[in-house]
């Protein structure tokens, strides 16, 4: 009998690319309310922690954590490359 494996999906490109955008035009640090309403509240906010998260994780954020700011960083060119599909 085969076993189901749970696949969590994840943030998409083009939510993280979202998100870039409004951290990118903030160019100050925002909060976690202010980027899902900047979003007209299209993301949900479990996913926006999920994609808080691995931008952090990827040295393309700075994330005080829920209740904090969150300012967007310079990542790295290789980052970038994989975010943009070049």
């Amino acid at each position: 009998m085969p076993t189901t494996h749970v696949v969590a999906r994840g943030p998409t490109t083009a939510t993280l690319r979202a998100i870039e955008g409004v951290l990118r035009k903030a160019a100050v640090p925002v909060s976690r309310y202010q980027i899902r309403k900047d979003l007209d509240n299209r993301i949900a906010a479990p996913l926006l922690d999920e994609a808080l998260d691995y931008m952090a994780e990827h040295e393309m954020v700075y994330d005080e954590g829920p209740g904090g700011k969150v300012l967007w960083i310079r990542a790295s060119a290789a980052t970038m490359e994989r975010l943009r599909g070049k």
